[in-house]
């Protein structure tokens, strides 16, 4: 203080008084030139006016475009500061979280029930989900981490939980209700911008209205070993000058009646003397003109930073006003509070300062030139007596008397300048008595201030030795390493006290990566983005190199400007280790399945393919981008039915084996399938979808059926060989009576007269008898045991020797039948036994058919020549007007075994024998039927003076 004295008489003896001497001096010359330049500035003035004016119109609206401006300086400004203010809780809350190195996992063995309430809809969802666990403690049933995250930072803090295909539920949260209970189970559903942000693994900035106020708040996503995201970790700031800031706004008064506004692209008017909430996007002015849908628009469209204007007519009639006045409105657009802030007032209230500045400098003017001869011979004698006291007062002061006072007359210069010395002298003694007890609080600020700082610095120290399995680095801006945790040294293998303010980071980063210049990079990235995470390798003291997840964040003083960086370092090794195992044994099992030769695919619970291997895709000739994500029910043949039929057998057994079933391929053949099935778990024992292994028996069930035609027609062979022995017995047996007969009836013949009256009837008898002969006859070549001899015959023999042996049985059974045989056709090439089979096999079928009909019955058995695509086929059709046969059992006629009779009137061989010896001919067998109408069995042969067959 007493240098401070010392300063001031130095600085008045050397400079002040000789100041007071020129002042005298040149106040006779003011005195003097004071009247000229009265005299000047009227003739100045008229020519002047006109081009002040223009000017200060323009600087009215620049001024008003500085409000508009500074209004949004207000809003940045206090939106910048709670957004720094949240992401540095947000770091530090990790650090709390984590800093006993506990992990966060879901344990499915413990479930917790939620009354969950959507955020966005209000439904009220009950959800049971697993606990979310850090170490040991169930984050839902526990809140001492968010409380104590609290605690230390204050706000509101909270910690979600990821639900499956719901979005994220917290779990356990600082926010009260206003039951005063905590706030839990509310979800943030999937389509949040919260949710979709965690999900991606970042980190999500905004705000939330909470507790009745609103929150800047900050997200980051909470990850488990494998680093799936399991959860989110929130904390928020209250906008503290959000009411301050409103006020500010409002008290802001543009001319007389002006005001500034804020509203959103809506409309809607957020801040307002009057009309808060109140939406006026369509209003308009005197002229019908939508001046406020037109300011909101041009503002949207060309965004922040832009300053616009609008003039429109505007009569107010809350005022009572009639006459509309032209109004001036700036504006601009805030987006990250969709905000729109207008200032503006009527023009003429604008510019009225104009106006009185050019009335006032006339009347001026006038008063100046009256007055100008007065002030020139008044001014010197005033200036000079006032400073002439004032320089010796001074001088005294100057000595060191600062009891002395000058003594002020008037409000003039002069006096101004007396009262101030006089301010001075006041103000220097108070000074000197209060400068120790300022001094002494002073000091007593400092210590506190300093305690609080170790306070805080021993809270960090802690937090970051207690990070034993993350490695936390402190950086200067150039890299250096400033501060280095036990998570670090273990990670490294360096001692703290080797790196700090002696290393730059560099040492743990490879040298490949330093070249391309990957610490350039992370430094760019975070001071842009705020944060930097990736995973790379590093290299420890021994040079061992390890994979770490790195994470680095900005350090920044109170201006904002970024002056260091702080790392934190994960070990990757574990987790990539256990990766490579899991894709090793993945390509391993995959290498099984693609070798298999049986088909295998998977199906989610939707019965939706999930995998299918190589076999697989051979057999239904589809590739797998064609049949994933398609149901599987589109292949199988009894489509949707047996899908449903399978679920539910494994829902009841688990696991079928040699299950039969058929499927379609590609090109639409249906294959034969014996598959094992069972269902797919996960860990907790949940079904999750099922697993098939098919293996395609079409050949295997074709041979089979092969083998048991084959079978049949052994049996039949051996049926007719012992019916051919039989028949031949008979035959021989009727051969000596028949032939004793005959011998007999020709012997009464040659004794008889010839008018003998019953001659008629014994000749007769003889006819008959060789119609009995000629039966036998052909019995016995019919039952003659051949290999079959193919040569040139007509169809119609044995179509008449099959109505020979049976035409009289059909007559028995009142069966009318009609021969439609035409002469002269081609012959075809044959085993005239065999065919003669095949028709007596058609006629058996049809007498049976017939024997079930009412009414009329009658068998039609016609033969002709058709001619086909240039080849020409011999036919012969067997027609009934029997029963019919159904259209289910018409695709199954040649099926050996397969019968429509009653048990003992067929064995189902007849019409698979008939197929099988007009395909040895190279012919064809063609059914048509209906029932209720009759049946018709067409066979064709090829003709064989054709060229063909």
């Amino acid at each position: 203080m007493l240098l401070f004295m010392d300063q001031f008489r130095e600085a008045r003896t050397s400079m002040i008084i000789p100041a007071f001497r020129d002042m005298r001096i040149r106040a006779k010359l003011v005195s003097v030139t004071l009247f000229l330049i009265v005299v000047s500035l009227l003739s100045v003035t008229y020519f002047s006016v006109h081009g002040f004016g223009k000017a200060l119109r323009g600087a009215a609206e620049e001024d008003l475009e500085h409000l508009v401006r500074n209004v949004r300086a207000m809003c940045r400004l206090q939106e910048e500061m709670v957004e720094n203010e949240a992401m540095r809780n947000l770091s530090v809350a990790a650090n709390v979280m984590y800093r006993d190195g506990m992990n966060a996992f879901i344990d499915s063995s413990k479930e917790i029930r939620f009354e969950a309430v959507n955020r966005f809809s209000g439904e009220i969802l009950p959800l049971k989900v697993p606990a979310l666990m850090l170490g040991e403690v169930a984050l839902a049933d526990n809140t001492q981490v968010v409380d104590r995250i609290q605690k230390l930072l204050g706000g509101i803090c909270s910690v979600f939980q990821r639900v499956e295909g719901k979005g994220l539920l917290r779990i356990t949260t600082t926010i009260t209700g206003k039951d005063g209970k905590r706030a839990t189970g509310i979800l943030l559903p999937a389509q949040s911008p919260v949710t979709r942000a965690i999900l991606a693994g970042e980190i999500y900035r905004g705000r939330a209205y909470e507790s009745g106020g609103w929150y800047v708040v900050s997200c980051q996503p909470i990850t488990d070993k494998e680093g799936g995201v399991v959860g989110a970790l929130c904390v928020g700031v209250k906008e503290k000058g959000g009411s301050t800031l409103k006020h500010e706004i409002k008290s802001i008064k543009v001319a007389k009646t002006g005001y500034v506004y804020v509203m959103d692209s809506k409309g809607v008017l957020r801040i307002h003397p009057a009309k808060e909430g109140v939406n006026i996007i369509n209003s308009k002015d005197s002229s019908g003109f939508e001046y406020i849908r037109a300011l909101a628009e041009d503002a949207i469209s060309h965004g922040e930073g832009y300053i616009g204007t609008i003039r429109y007519q505007w009569a107010n009639p809350e005022l009572g006003e009639k006459r509309p006045r032209s109004k001036l409105l700036k504006y601009t657009y805030f987006k990250p509070w969709d905000w729109i802030i207008a200032a503006g007032s009527y023009e003429e209230e604008i510019y009225s300062p104009f106006h009185r500045t050019e009335r006032f400098i006339f009347i001026i003017a006038l008063i100046a030139l009256g007055l100008g001869v007065f002030l020139t011979l008044a001014l010197s004698k005033a200036l000079t007596r006032p400073i002439k006291e004032l320089t010796e007062v001074t001088t005294k002061m100057l000595g060191g008397d600062l009891s002395q006072r000058v003594r002020v007359r008037g409000a003039d210069e002069i006096g101004v300048l007396g009262t101030s010395f006089n301010r001075m002298v006041a103000q220097i003694e108070h000074y000197t008595k209060n400068l120790e007890k300022i001094v002494e609080a002073r000091t007593s600020e400092l210590k506190e201030s300093r305690e609080k700082y170790r306070d805080t610095s021993r809270f960090l120290n802690s937090i970051l030795d207690s990070a034993t399995e993350y490695g936390i680095i402190a950086l200067d801006f150039y890299g250096n390493i400033i501060e280095f945790n036990k998570g670090a040294e273990k990670l490294f293998g360096w001692k703290k006290e080797e790196l700090i303010n002696r290393e730059n980071i560099g040492i743990t980063i490879l040298p490949a990566d330093r070249e391309k210049g990957i610490q350039e990079q992370m430094s760019k990235r975070t001071r842009k983005e705020g944060v930097c995470e990736m995973e790379m390798n590093r290299i420890r003291k021994n040079g061992e190199i390890f994979p770490v997840l790195t994470t680095v964040t900005a350090i920044k003083d109170p201006s904002g400007k970024t002056v260091g960086f702080v790392e934190i370092i994960r070990d990757l090794t574990e987790r990539k280790s256990l990766e490579r195992e899991l894709r090793e044994t993945k390509d391993f099992l995959e290498n099984i399945m693609e070798s298999s030769v049986d088909g295998i695919l998977t199906t989610d619970l939707k019965g939706k393919l999930t995998y299918t291997n190589r076999a697989m895709e051979d057999m239904l000739q589809y590739s797998r981008d064609e049949v994933l994500g398609t149901h599987i029910s589109r292949f199988y043949v009894r489509g949707i039915q047996e899908a449903r039929e399978i679920m539910a057998l494994l829902r009841s057994v688990e696991r079928a084996e040699n299950y039969e079933m058929e499927v379609k391929r590609k090109d639409g053949t249906v294959l034969t399938i014996l598959t094992s099935l069972f269902l797919l778990r996960n860990e907790q024992g949940e079904v999750i979808g099922t697993a098939g292994i098919f293996k395609d028996i079409t050949e295997q069930k074709l041979l089979q059926e092969k083998l048991k035609a084959a079978q049949a027609r052994m049996v039949e062979a051996s049926k007719m060989r012992a019916l051919g022995e039989l028949v031949a017995g008979v035959a021989h047996e009727l051969n000596n009576p028949l032939m004793a007969s005959q011998i007999l009836l020709h012997v009464i013949l040659e004794n008889l007269p010839k008018d003998f009256p019953e001659r008629e009837r014994l000749e007769l008898i003889g006819k008959c008898n060789d119609r009995i002969e000629k039966i036998v006859e052909h019995l016995r070549e019919f039952s003659r045991q051949t290999e079959p001899v193919f040569k040139l015959i007509d169809i119609n023999l044995p179509v008449e020797n099959a109505l020979m042996i049976t035409e009289q049985q059909l007559l028995n059974h009142g069966i009318n039948v009609v021969r439609k045989l035409s002469k002269g056709l081609p012959p075809v090439e044959g085993d005239l036994n065999q065919l003669e089979q095949v028709f007596l096999n058609l006629i058996s079928n049809a007498r049976d058919a017939l024997d079930d009909t009412e009414g009329a019955k009658q068998l039609t058995i016609s033969s002709g020549l058709v001619e086909e695509r240039g080849t020409q086929w011999v036919t012969v059709a067997v027609k009934d007007n029997g029963v019919g046969i159904s259209p289910e059992n018409l695709d199954r006629v040649f099926e050996p075994f397969f019968s429509t009779k009653p048990v003992g009137r067929g064995t189902g061989l007849g019409l698979s024998l008939c197929y099988g010896i007009i395909e040895a001919h190279k012919g064809r067998i063609e059914i048509n039927s209906y029932q209720g109408q009759g049946t018709e069995v067409r066979i064709l042969l090829p003709a064989r003076d054709s060229g063909k067959g």
